[in-house]
């Protein structure tokens, strides 16, 4: 048999050809087919695979923002459940829906049940709302009905107060009532507050009912009060307790239901967080999947072209070209433009779309890149905003954030904009070491020790902190405190980079040596000065002494040093009495962190002697807290003795020896307090020489020096060693007699001082004759202070000398400071009057509507020549006391109508002028003819005048005083009742009095907004007013809250400091009448 060479060799040449041509041609075919189905494999895989998961990505992202929507809906709904019943279901229905339509396109199927359970628990979060919300509309019902049956009872029983009042009955039992209806209302107020605070119930912390079910049983027993009263009272009480049971038992559905509703609240975020974490992962498998794309896809590319570049070399040239061809026309141009599209997704130009300018398979693929570009554009543009964020605030921290590589120069990478401040360098020139490396600025010194240091801490695994200099740019040096770690590059796992922090320290260092040198200098100037320092630690062992100290002292510093100070130098007071160490200054310091400062204290000497001292401690202060105290001293020991020579001259009166005001006070205060705790009897006698002033002014004050030394001499001799004997200044003696056996003890020595002065005075051959006024006070309770106690002697001093001089008078329980003040008082008011010292000040009265003034009322003062202006409640008690109060109402009364006539000349519109009217000045028989008389004379209109009377007034008022106020009322001038609600007499008077006005009292104003009872007897009184058409002022409004308040309750007109304080005419003119210096009216 011949071989297929030898059968070829045989064929003619045009066989060959042929046979050439057809071996070609079937190459070709061969060729073109697997080229074909090749390209067709490729071109489907990459298409389908690269739809799905682009699709898989997009469906993941879509339901992931409808659930984070969804989670927002629900936030929102979780925070304002309490909605109406049909909103709140709405709401909740919609939410379901969108829950379930995410399940049912989730694929991932544990994803899905999560989505089940989240949307289970949610239905009974809303089941629980809609239970919550139920309730509390029913409790709204039941508060409004509860309100409304307590406001008609109020109502009832205010209608049988007014009725009883008019009638004079007594009205005690309604007062009961009212009181007993007011706490309730206050009980159930309280109770309406703590079930609206369970309205905005936080579900993370358990709901307190105890305070509430326990004001509901208190509230329901307390009902039980009026139910046994009267049958139209008991009618409202058992609705009321009925009503309030309801309450109960609804509160008690809430709670429980409140119960339930956290419980749900909680598994829902609990299940909320899970599904978080599922979708998280979801995302994650997605995008590990996209890339997975991109790798098979490339791969099967590169598979295809092997296998295309075997087939060309085998095939001829022609075949070559031809899928040369077909490869750049059908694959290799649109993967180029492809991959090159690929790669500026993760550049800035992600909003470029991808252009292949194909109609085939390619254009499915441009369009699903194309939707997945614009995704990943936007994501792209938060992570840039996010990226801006993390520099902003890295800008911002103090010192330098900073990465660098672990090398010899410290190369960085990245550097904060505050390393520019505080190098001096720009960061571009540092970064890559593109002009000089960190390393070149770090001192060249420190250098060594910076990188010693650092790679100590990374071979350990450990973050590291050191403290070292830097040259900056401008040759300045600066300390640094750097602190960082070392972390994995993100590029290389096996390559590390250095992350941290540099601060300036150059100020903490500067300042810590300059502690250290303070410290030297301390230690210099505490061996040298002449004061005496040690120091000891909070047990009071001494840890230091200087050697002052020591010296002062007899100690060495090694025997002081290690001992408890206070016993050993400072245990005792100078007398030998014992110094507990709780009340030793040096040692207060340790416990209350103050510094003390001691004037005269002793230390003591190793011999045993007293070392006078004034000294000063102060607390030492460490990391802890105080550690102990420092105590500087030194010796005043010469101090004390040039002192006690002063003493005797500042203590002693140096015409007569005897001790002075200054020495008397003192002893008077150790008598006092022997008196408090041995209960030592005393009296205080104080002396006043009758006619001394003559004797200085006839013989001349040489003489009465004498006398006064003659006076001492005799007092002297009369007294006992134990009794003190003081002048107080001019011819004042004082006296404290001790050791008291009784008071006659007293009474005794005072009639003996008495009878010295029977026997004349022979002084510079002048017989004077002169005796003594004595005022005693003996103490009856240990409680009596020091001013309280000369106070009293002198005004039994007083009374001696009204009671005729020469005699002695004891402070009994009929006189008291007060009744001297008194008797100077009505003295100086005598001559008041005479003086001119009397002037008035006139407050101005508003319409509560309008603003405009309604009326001014006329206020006395007196400009009292030592007390200054006094007002009328520091003088008219007296006043009326010493009978003197007619006198000053009638000048009053006189001097405000004489402005009134002068404002009225001017046609100064201020309405009526309102003056105080006294009983005494009243109930005058000739009250009304002086009144027409005070008309007449000032000729004033009597329609701009009103009189105000207290209640008191009108209930001590006469038939005579009733018919002169009805006709002075006839005449045109109005009464108001000053000071209503203040007075405890029958409301019958109104009737009586054909009054115009009620002035609300200032302290139920001033107290309204802090006191419940002082606003409902406000709102009370301007509602009676009202029912009788009076007109009602509230006096004292001070505040917005007062006005808003007082209007809301329509009360006619205002008066207080809120408008103005009371003026003088002139300041009056110019304030409030807007009146210029020429009396025109000032443009406003």
């Amino acid at each position: 048999m011949k071989s297929p060479l030898a059968l070829f060799n045989r064929l003619k040449i045009r066989s060959k050809i042929w046979l050439l041509i057809t071996l070609l041609v079937s190459a070709m075919v061969i060729t073109l087919l697997i080229l074909h189905g090749t390209l067709s494999t490729t071109r489907e895989l990459a298409t389908e695979v690269a739809t799905v998961h682009l699709n898989e990505l997009i469906d993941n992202a879509a339901s992931t923002r409808r659930l984070a929507v969804i989670s927002a809906d629900i936030n929102r709904l979780t925070r304002t459940y309490r909605i109406e019943k049909e909103n709140l279901i709405q709401h909740g229905d919609r939410i379901v829906e969108n829950l379930t339509a995410i399940a049912a396109n989730t694929k991932e199927e544990t994803l899905r049940n999560q989505l089940t359970i989240y949307t289970t628990s949610f239905k009974r979060f809303i089941s629980h709302s809609v239970a919550v919300n139920v309730i509390f509309e029913v409790l709204e019902q039941v508060v409004r009905s509860a309100h409304a049956e307590l406001h008609s009872l109020e109502i009832l029983v205010s209608n049988w107060m007014i009725e009883s009042t008019l009638a004079g009955d007594d009205t005690d039992y309604y007062d009961q009532l009212l009181s007993l209806l007011t706490g309730y209302r206050e009980s159930l107020l309280i109770i309406d507050r703590k079930t609206a605070d369970l309205a905005i119930h936080n579900f993370e912390v358990e709901v307190d009912s105890n305070g509430l079910l326990q004001q509901l049983d208190t509230l329901h027993l307390r009902l039980q009060t009026i139910t046994a009263t009267t049958p139209e009272v008991a009618v409202h009480g058992r609705q009321l307790t009925v009503l309030v049971i309801h309450y109960q038992d609804l509160i008690k559905d809430l709670l429980q239901e409140l119960s339930g509703l956290s419980r749900e609240w909680r598994q829902l975020a609990l299940n909320e967080s899970t599904l978080h974490i599922l979708i998280e992962q979801a995302e994650r498998e997605a995008s590990q999947a996209a890339q997975h794309v991109r790798t098979d896809i490339r791969a099967l590319i590169v598979d295809t072209g092997a296998r295309m570049s075997m087939l060309l070399i085998i095939i001829i040239t022609i075949i070559m070209s031809a899928m040369f061809y077909l490869l750049r026309r059908h694959i290799e141009s649109p993967l180029n433009t492809l991959v090159s599209a690929l790669s500026t997704m993760r550049l800035e130009q992600m909003n470029k779309p991808i252009r292949l300018g194909r109609k085939d398979e390619w254009r499915m693929i441009e369009k699903a890149l194309n939707d997945m570009n614009k995704k990943l554009a936007c994501s792209y543009a938060q992570l840039e905003q996010s990226r801006a964020n993390f520099q902003a605030l890295v800008d911002n921290v103090p010192g330098i954030v900073y990465r660098c590589r672990l090398d010899s120069d410290w190369t960085m990478e990245y550097l904060s904009d505050g390393f520019v401040e505080l190098t001096g360098y720009s960061t571009d020139s540092v970064i890559a070491n593109n002009e000089i490396s960190y390393a070149e600025i770090i001192h060249p010194d420190d250098r060594d020790a910076v990188e010693t240091a650092v790679n100590k801490a990374v071979s350990r695994g450990l973050p590291f902190s050191l403290e070292y200099r830097i040259v900056r740019k401008d040759g300045e040096i600066r300390w640094l405190f750097e602190q960082g770690q070392a972390t994995p590059d993100p590029t290389s796992q096996t390559t590390l980079k250095l992350d941290g922090v540099i601060l300036d320290t150059t100020l903490k260092k500067q300042l810590s040596d300059a502690l250290a040198e303070s410290e030297t200098r301390y230690r210099l100037l505490l061996e040298h000065t002449t004061e005496g320092i040690f120091g000891f630690d909070k047990n009071g062992v001494t840890t230091f002494i200087n050697h002052s100290a020591s010296e002062m002292l007899g100690f060495t510093q090694e025997e002081m040093i290690g001992l408890n100070n206070h016993m050993l130098i400072h245990h005792s007071l100078p007398d030998g009495t014992p110094l507990p160490e709780e009340e030793c200054c040096m040692m207060k310091p340790i416990r209350d962190g103050m510094e003390y400062h001691v004037e005269d204290e002793v230390l003591w000497r190793k011999n045993g002697e007293s070392l006078p001292i004034e000294y000063w401690s102060a607390p030492i202060m460490g990391n802890d807290g105080i550690i102990g105290a420092v105590v500087s001293f030194h010796d005043i020991t010469e101090r004390k003795r040039s002192e006690e020579n002063m003493q005797h001259l500042a203590y002693h009166d140096l015409l007569t020896g005897l001790p002075n005001r200054s020495m008397f006070v003192m002893e008077l205060k150790q008598t006092i307090a022997r008196y408090r705790r041995y209960g030592e009897l005393f009296a205080l006698h104080l002396m006043d020489l009758d006619h001394f002033k003559e004797v200085n002014d006839r013989l001349g004050h040489p003489v009465g020096d004498k006398l006064l030394q003659q006076v001492a001499k005799r007092l002297t001799r009369t007294i006992r060693e134990t009794d003190v004997l003081a002048r107080l200044g001019g011819d004042e003696f004082a006296l404290i007699q001790k050791n008291l056996d009784s008071i006659s003890d007293a009474s005794y020595l005072a009639a003996k001082i008495i009878d010295l002065f029977n026997d004349d005075f022979l002084v510079d051959d002048n017989t004077i004759y002169i005796c003594t006024s004595t005022g005693i006070f003996i103490p009856d309770t240990k409680n009596i202070k020091l001013e309280e106690m000369l106070s009293n002697a002198d005004v039994a001093l007083y009374k001696a000398k009204e009671a005729g001089r020469g005699v002695f008078t004891f402070f009994g329980d009929e006189m008291s400071l007060q009744m001297y003040h008194e008797i100077r008082l009505s003295h100086d008011l005598s001559l008041a009057l005479k003086r001119g010292e009397f002037f008035l000040q006139y407050q101005p009265q508003f319409d509560a509507l309008s603003g405009e003034i309604a009326g001014i009322e006329a206020l006395v003062r007196w400009r009292h020549p030592s007390h200054g202006i006094m007002m009328p409640a520091d003088f008219i008690h007296i006043a009326e006391k010493r009978g003197l109060i007619k006198q000053i109402s009638d000048w009053v009364m006189s001097e405000a109508c004489r402005q009134a006539k002068a404002w009225s000349d001017r046609q100064i519109d201020f309405g009526r002028i309102a003056i105080n009217l006294c009983a005494k000045q009243v109930n005058d028989a000739q009250f009304q003819q002086s009144i027409e008389e005070l008309l007449d004379t000032n000729g004033i209109t009597p329609s701009l005048l009103e009189f105000e009377f207290t209640e008191t007034v009108l209930m001590e008022a006469t038939d005579s005083t009733r018919e002169s106020l009805q006709h002075l009322s006839t005449l045109g001038i109005q009464f108001a009742i000053d000071d209503f609600g203040t007075g405890f007499s029958s409301l019958s008077y109104l009737s009586k009095f054909h009054a115009e006005k009620i002035k609300i009292d200032r302290e139920f104003i001033r107290n309204m907004s802090n006191n419940r009872n002082d606003a409902e007897i406000v709102k009370a009184a301007i509602a009676l007013g009202k029912s009788l058409q009076l007109t009602v002022v509230a006096e004292g409004v001070e505040t917005d809250s007062q006005v808003d308040f007082l209007r809301r309750n329509h009360c006619d007109i205002l008066q207080g400091f809120l408008y103005s304080h009371p003026l003088t005419a002139e300041e009056l003119e110019k304030k409030i009448f807007k009146l210029d210096a020429t009396g025109s009216r000032e443009s406003i």
